[in-house]
């Protein structure tokens, strides 16, 4: 190549390239014309429309004319090409609110290149709203002769419902246990908490400065204080004691329902329901925390009687509310009824 065609070359590149440097300039042309009138100036149809959009955003009619105004001059001093054009509104079309869209438009316009696709994916992530779920479930059928069930409900159940399932044959084992006759794998679930957390727990109380302390758990669940004292799904785990000085501190395992053996020296002391003159029988009871699970108390023979369902639910549990209808206690070791005024403790035990 000649040293003039190399510079005839060089000349239409600079012309080209600095053209395309004032990409917002070149769209201004563009007022008054057609697509067929830019191909017929020698645009590719695809270009055409390109600039006749890009012009409709920045030079067309809009409410938002300042801020329209603001952008044309801020692409122009950044000397945005048409490539970053097309990456700035790329971006801003993902943006359904009039007035949004225009405030990202112009600060990308007031960013450099090489920084508007940093910027922009920043701004909309803040933008994005948290999704929302609510219970539902959905059923999709293949052509196989399977289908695939889709549920969403309560973390800590389904979690629980996931971790029954043998995943050698998920299908087939879920729905055994549906059925009642699957296996279900017994899993030891730990909850971890920070320990001023659980020294909270154990005084009874579920949150801290008016705000419920979020727990974590080993099957992924997380739950509120109070979940951790009322859910069913860990009516049996474990404890893990955190300290934020000095890492995990101590383990310890927790058991809500009272277990076989310590069911039938319950049975043998109290036959029949504790409270005072209730002849329900002990296969029809329910096992009562003197002090009451979710305030601390032990699954041990000291805090536990037997109380049928009506009588479980009446007695006062609350130490510090007025009394109502009275609470069981021990006294001594001994089962006694303390009724709601002021009179001596009845013993209700066959050993009293």
């Amino acid at each position: 190549m000649g040293w003039g065609a190399f510079r005839l070359q060089g000349m239409r590149l600079q012309t080209y390239f600095a053209a395309l440097g004032r990409a917002i300039d070149l769209v201004a042309e563009c007022a008054g014309l057609s697509e067929s009138d830019l191909v017929a100036l020698g645009a590719a149809p695809a270009d055409a429309t390109v600039f006749l959009s890009l012009h409709h955003t920045y030079f067309g009619h809009t409410s938002s004319t300042k801020k329209q105004r603001t952008a044309v001059e801020a692409a122009r001093r950044r000397g945005h090409g048409l490539v970053t054009l097309q990456l700035i509104e790329h971006f801003v079309d993902k943006v359904r609110d009039h007035n949004k869209a225009w405030d990202l438009r112009v600060e990308l316009c007031q960013t450099s290149a090489e920084l508007v696709e940093k910027v922009a994916r920043k701004r909309l992530r803040q933008m994005r709203k948290p999704r929302t779920y609510a219970e539902r479930a959905k059923l999709t059928q293949h052509g196989n002769g399977l289908a695939t069930l889709t549920v969403t409900a309560d973390s800590l159940q389904l979690t629980g419902v996931f971790e029954s399932i043998d995943q050698e044959r998920p299908g087939e084992s879920f729905l055994e246990n549906l059925d009642g006759g699957g296996v279900k794998t017994e899993v030891a679930t730990m909850a971890v908490l920070q320990l001023d957390d659980y020294a909270e727990l154990l005084k009874g109380n579920t949150d801290k400065d008016g705000e419920e302390f979020i727990v974590r758990t080993t099957s992924g669940a997380t739950m509120t204080g109070s979940q951790l004292v009322e859910r069913a799904l860990l009516d049996k785990g474990i404890i893990v004691a955190v300290s934020r000085e000095h890492g995990p501190l101590d383990v310890f395992r927790f058991q809500r329902f009272a277990t076989a053996k310590q069911r039938l020296a319950l049975a043998a002391e109290n036959p029949c329901c504790a409270w005072e003159g209730c002849k329900v029988p002990f296969e029809k009871c329910q096992i009562h925390h003197i002090k009451a699970w979710a305030r601390g108390g032990p699954t041990n023979i000291l805090n536990l009687v037997p109380l049928c369902p009506y009588h479980n639910g009446v007695n006062d549990d609350d130490p510090d509310a007025p009394p109502s209808r009275g609470h069981m206690d021990r006294i001594g070791g001994r089962v006694a009824w303390i009724p709601p005024y002021d009179a001596a403790p009845v013993f209700t035990s066959t050993f009293n």
